[in-house]
């Protein structure tokens, strides 16, 4: 009995590994999907939370290539256009678009990119010191929470931690919160109804807007 008591806690499934196990298992041959998404907004001195709802559509056609159109539509509507080191926000009351240069914050850019679809934990464990928090439960799913942490001193000047909610059944993000400042601001992404490796072109991440608009360059 004693030596069982001392073997058995040597036997204890490792809760992180097994988190990285399904990532793996996600990972394998993803191309894309598409999702419900809510983004949350907290501004912590103030402790206030911008809400918005809508859709999101993610291409990866090759490891370091991710391509995002989100279409936000409640309370007002913009579309959020990400390839490469450039992300493009069109307003449609506005009749603008911005378009972000973001290449001098490469690194930054591809770490956040790693945060869940697509990304095997090698690629993460390359970027991220990442914990185990603990098994919750989301809106009625199972899901493990892992603290990442960037190793790069660059891309910690924009994000402080990122927390993710990996689904236990699926293994891709249920949700992810990405920490901005010290004090506590972050950006919070929720996904419901996730289809993977729907079919998707480049053509159906492609950011449309009428023409007329107006092109604010914002600087790098």
């Amino acid at each position: 009995m004693v030596f069982a008591a001392l073997v058995l806690p040597l036997q204890a499934a490792d809760p992180l590994a097994d988190v990285f196990a399904r990532l793996d298992k996600a990972a394998t041959g993803f191309k894309g999907m598409t999702a419900s998404i809510r983004q949350t907004v907290h501004t912590a001195i103030v402790n206030d939370d911008t809400t918005e709802n809508g859709t999101v559509k993610l291409r990866r056609p090759k490891p370091g290539d991710t391509r995002i159109l989100m279409d936000l539509t409640n309370p007002d509507q913009k579309t959020v256009a990400v390839e490469g080191d450039q992300v493009k926000i069109y307003l449609p009351k506005a009749k603008t678009v911005q378009i972000y240069d973001l290449s001098n914050r490469h690194n930054a850019v591809q770490q956040g990119l790693l945060l869940g679809f697509g990304a095997t934990s090698a690629e993460m464990k390359a970027s991220y010191d990442i914990t185990y928090v603990g098994a919750e439960t989301l809106d009625g799913q199972p899901a493990s929470h892992v603290k990442m942490v960037p190793r790069s001193k660059e891309v910690l000047q924009n994000m402080r931690q990122a927390d993710l909610w990996l689904s236990n059944a699926a293994g891709y993000p249920i949700r992810q919160r990405i920490v901005t400042s010290g004090s506590g601001d972050y950006l919070e992404l929720t996904y419901s109804g996730v289809q993977i490796n729907p079919s998707l072109s480049d053509r159906d991440l492609k950011l449309n807007t009428p023409k007329g608009v107006q092109i604010q360059q914002v600087g790098k």
